[in-house]
């Protein structure tokens, strides 16, 4: 255990004055207790300026604390208001700056939430990591502790348990598809939409041609993932290329990232137990004309923004688009592909391909 005082940086958003106080109350209760905090509430004006201070201190410090709240995450991962929140981006972006350099190990990035409803604004970035909840008393001893280097001694390795006895295998059924839904929803592909000034990132629309069901659908899947989908379970791939047998264009398949969805159903359900996943997709060929190029804006603005809007938008006839308002999805991740990077049947579009569907 170390005995030297640590260094900790704080490093947090100003949503409101109540917030910044209890900030600085954190901060005094580490300083009384040996941890020498380093935060912005202490400086009136360093002669070196903010950004370098701020960027002194991160790259000095022992370890960082990232108090996460709702702006705090909006701001770190780049979707607030522009002109709004500059420290806490520039922060952020010498965190990014940090981890890239570490080879994305991190051993010194500490999320922190004041109370339990904040873990869902912990940067995508750190979800990975344990993140303290100090609105409890037992997990700010624990977060002083791993400030001390404190680490829990292993007891010695004990001997096996015997093989239970074979179980039956059973068969466990889930992903973003609700069957009932789609089979009446009349999917007939996907529409793009962009903000040609370059403020806001693009939006795919999903197209139905029932405006009920396609409100169910994604009722539905702000219920189950949330508004911006944080643990990454909604899986949208394109997969571009020609197959024989079927005009030019390209694919849609939408389905689940099923290491994703197991880890929430593990957290969610202690008696959680896979045997055989089945996943259920849609797919959708989309046929363009050769000259259109909404796909490649899309894929540009993707690139822009590493982020897009996911909505529901009905098809009426004639090909007169609805946009259903009040149902946005915000995505972080599409899988841009090429049919030819299917290889293997365990590739999570390898339905998409003929030979492995029938190897399958």
């Amino acid at each position: 255990m170390e005995t030297k005082n640590p260094i900790v940086f704080i490093s947090y958003s100003h949503d409101n004055t109540k917030h910044q106080d209890q900030v600085l109350d954190l901060s005094n209760r580490l300083r009384s207790e040996g941890i020498d905090c380093v935060l912005d509430q202490y400086e009136e004006s360093p002669p070196e300026g903010w950004p370098r201070w701020m960027e002194s201190n991160i790259r000095t410090a022992d370890f960082v604390l990232l108090i996460c709240t709702e702006t705090y995450y909006n701001r770190v991962m780049g979707i607030e208001e522009e002109g709004i929140g500059h420290g806490v981006r520039w922060e952020g972006h010498l965190i990014y700056q940090q981890l890239y350099n570490a080879g994305t190990l991190n051993t010194r990035f500490i999320p922190v939430i004041l109370s339990s409803e904040n873990s869902k604004f912990i940067p995508d970035h750190l979800q990975g990591s344990t993140y303290y909840n100090i609105g409890n008393s037992e997990q700010f001893d624990k977060l002083y502790w791993r400030l001390r280097g404190l680490k829990t001694k292993k007891p010695e390795l004990g001997k096996l348990r015997e093989l239970p006895s074979k179980e039956r295998r059973t068969l466990f059924v889930t992903g973003v598809i609700d069957i009932e839904f789609w089979n009446k929803a009349g999917w007939k592909g996907v529409a793009y939409i962009h903000d040609y000034e370059n403020k806001e990132p693009p939006i795919m629309g999903l197209l139905f041609t029932n405006k009920e069901i396609a409100i169910k659908i994604f009722k539905g899947w702000i219920a189950n993932l949330g508004e911006y989908d944080l643990n990454n379970e909604l899986r949208i791939s394109i997969v571009e290329g020609n197959v024989k047998g079927e005009p030019f264009g390209y694919y849609v398949h939408i389905n689940n990232y099923m290491e994703n969805t197991i880890k929430r159903l593990e957290s969610e359900r202690k008696d959680f137990n896979l045997d055989i996943f089945l996943v259920v997709s849609r797919i959708h060929r989309m046929n363009p004309e050769p000259t259109s190029k909404n796909l490649y804006i899309f894929k540009k603005r993707f690139e822009m923004f590493n982020s897009y809007s996911l909505i529901p938008c009905v098809l009426h006839e004639g090909n007169k688009v609805e946009i259903i308002d009040g149902f946005r999805i915000l995505k972080k991740n599409v899988e841009l592909r090429h049919i030819t990077d299917i290889k293997s049947k365990n590739d999570p579009d390898a339905v998409l391909k003929k030979e492995y569907v029938q190897e399958i």
